[in-house]
């Protein structure tokens, strides 16, 4: 009869600081926004890129004119996570804040160094940007095992 070893210890959450929050941000292009329409939540996945400059932390995203996210409410949420799906452990981070529409001028200033480049083709040509209000972050470090060998070598 085979066993899972019993964990040493028991998986925890830990609170990130605002740097690594930022941290992680900067290193991922994927991420999900999230608001309300007609009293029910929407998350849809979107590519982003991250601005730090004068005027704070800045979320860009590219859509097409038009669709849901180009016409979503003021106030919204964005979330990036990391899974590693084996050790049961992860992060996330979740920005909320308000979104806000670029005009002509602040996309030209913004389009060359700061494109976020979505993967989908066609019209994305509305340029919008999440002013966050606050941003958090959590990390799950998983249990430790007793036993040194994951027992996924063993299937």
């Amino acid at each position: 009869m085979t066993t899972t070893p019993e964990a040493s210890t028991e998986a925890h959450l830990e609170e990130l600081s605002g740097d690594e929050c930022r941290r992680l941000l900067s290193l991922s292009a994927i991420g999900r926004i999230a608001f309300v329409v007609g009293g029910l939540p929407m998350v849809l996945p979107v590519n982003y890129r991250l601005l730090e400059g004068e005027s704070g932390l800045w979320v860009l995203l590219r859509t097409r004119p038009g669709n849901a996210i180009d016409e979503a409410p003021e106030q919204v949420a964005f979330e990036i996570d990391g899974v590693e799906y084996e050790q049961r452990q992860g992060w996330s981070v979740l920005v909320r804040g308000v979104l806000h529409h670029l005009d002509h001028n602040e996309v030209e200033l913004m389009s060359e160094r700061f494109d976020p480049k979505p993967w989908p083709l066609g019209d994305r040509t509305a340029w919008l940007a999440i002013k966050p209000r606050s941003v958090t972050g959590r990390r799950l470090h998983g249990a430790q095992m007793d036993w040194a060998f994951s027992p996924a070598a063993y299937r």
